[in-house]
């Protein structure tokens, strides 16, 4: 056993870094019909890990010791379907398996990941809305609660309650999903599945609940399972290869991203020298993979851009001249994204007239109708800190303040606004 430090954060990361491979394991048992009970089971094995490990340590061997809680309190549920009527009778019918030993087949590595990459097809299945096969993968496969894919997926949380009690009738109502061939299903399932991917490293990379604002266990969750479809040789390879690419690249930096006062850090405001190298010559490493490809995808324009920023010597030497050129091109394959649009203008904005781009920011918000969002407020305020007009970015910071939700955000905005004001104290001397 080792020591009892920290035990409710090493309980969250192997929650991230287990559920799914425990709710996978669970599906292939009881099937995708019991998923409240299997979600149970697994909650339940995390809870006994939060108790037992307090007053007894860490065990060698955690995530072996919660896989082998979870198959005993499996077979406490079944042994307790023998002698309850409200369970169905399938559920029943597993007392008569020999669940010890089907346990022990399944939970070779090789077949672990055989059941994610399942239940991962199993989520995009078009018996399911695109939005609802996102939600359901989030929820099922990677832990996700409902504000975090409230917040990933710009829903009220009411609506991602309704939306996963629709997805579970539905996966009561249809158990036969569970035998999907492990396979990958259309291209645009797969498109589904890498946007599934790019949102969990996404709320890792800026995270809804946790106070230091970077979760890099849903980050590193994120990675493992783009590695499952890198793996396989059908439609997603390449692209999937890019997002790794990406999500390497982004990871390369996260030392550098806050303060030790736990603030957020403007790219132009970190300090390279502590970005990871070895990261960054991973995202090359996958890169390389995924441009041998014949057809351009939006990840693969993601992921240069990254890579771009990665090896610029200093924010003054990025070489946006490139980036914008790269922009415009991904605006082509993602003419409806907003973020694509707003990114693109940004990097404009260090090429051109800073208050034409202002004036493109402002048609922007008013035709997507996202004018709650507090990122077009920043980034109208950051502009206007840059070409002099100050007193027009502390109000833009304001407006940006009080739409802002994250105290992190908050807090980067506030030094912000007070940077302003120093400025401009500055001037007047």
């Amino acid at each position: 056993m080792s020591n009892k430090e920290n035990i409710p954060e090493l309980t969250a990361h192997l929650f991230r870094e287990n559920s799914g491979k425990m709710t996978a394991i669970l599906s292939r048992i009881f099937g995708l019909q019991h998923l409240d009970l299997i979600l149970d089971i697994v909650q339940d094995t995390f809870e006994a890990a939060l108790t037992r490990w307090r007053f007894s340590g860490i065990p060698d061997n955690p995530s072996g010791w919660l896989m082998k809680v979870a198959k005993n309190k499996a077979l406490n549920a079944v042994k307790r379907a023998q002698k309850t009527e409200s369970f169905s009778p399938d559920l029943i019918l597993s007392a008569s398996i020999d669940l010890e030993g089907h346990f022990h087949l399944i939970c070779t590595d090789h077949e672990i990941k055989d059941s994610q990459l399942r239940l991962l097809i199993i989520c995009c299945q078009p018996v399911f809305s695109s939005r609802n096969q996102i939600i359901i993968t989030l929820y099922i496969l990677c832990g996700f609660g409902v504000p975090e894919i409230a917040n990933a997926l710009l829903m009220k949380e009411e609506a991602v309650k309704k939306s996963l009690s629709r997805c579970k009738s539905t996966l009561k109502n249809i158990p036969q999903l569970l035998n999907v061939p492990v396979v990958l299903p259309s291209a645009e399932q797969t498109e589904t599945l890498l946007r599934i991917l790019y949102l969990i490293f996404n709320e890792g990379y800026k995270t809804t609940r946790a106070k230091k604002g970077i979760n890099n266990d849903l980050c590193y969750e994120a990675i493992r399972l783009t590695k499952l479809l890198s793996d396989q040789q059908q439609a997603c390879y390449y692209p999937a290869n890019a997002l790794l690419a990406l999500m390497f690249f982004n990871l390369s930096r996260f030392p550098a991203r806050l303060t030790e006062a736990a603030e957020w850090l403007s790219l132009a405001e970190q300090d390279r020298t502590l970005w990871e190298s070895k990261f960054i010559q991973e995202g090359f490493y996958y890169l390389d993979i995924s441009t041998q490809s014949t057809q351009l995808h939006r990840l693969h324009l993601e992921a240069i851009i990254a890579s771009l920023h990665c090896t610029a010597p200093d924010f003054k030497q990025t070489n946006w001249t490139k980036i914008v050129y790269l922009y415009q091109q991904l605006e082509v394959l993602e003419p409806d994204s907003p973020y694509v649009r707003l990114n693109s203008i940004i990097a404009q904005s260090y090429l051109q007239n800073g208050t034409a781009c202002i004036t493109e920011i402002n048609e922007l918000e008013q035709r997507s109708g996202l004018q709650q969002s507090f990122l077009f407020s920043a980034t109208k305020a950051d502009i206007y800190q840059r070409i002099g007009e100050r007193d027009k970015a502390i109000t833009a910071y304001e407006e940006a303040l009080r739409l802002s939700n994250a105290p992190l955000d908050k807090k980067f905005l506030l030094r912000k606004i007070a940077a302003c004001k120093s400025e401009g104290n500055k001037d007047s001397e």
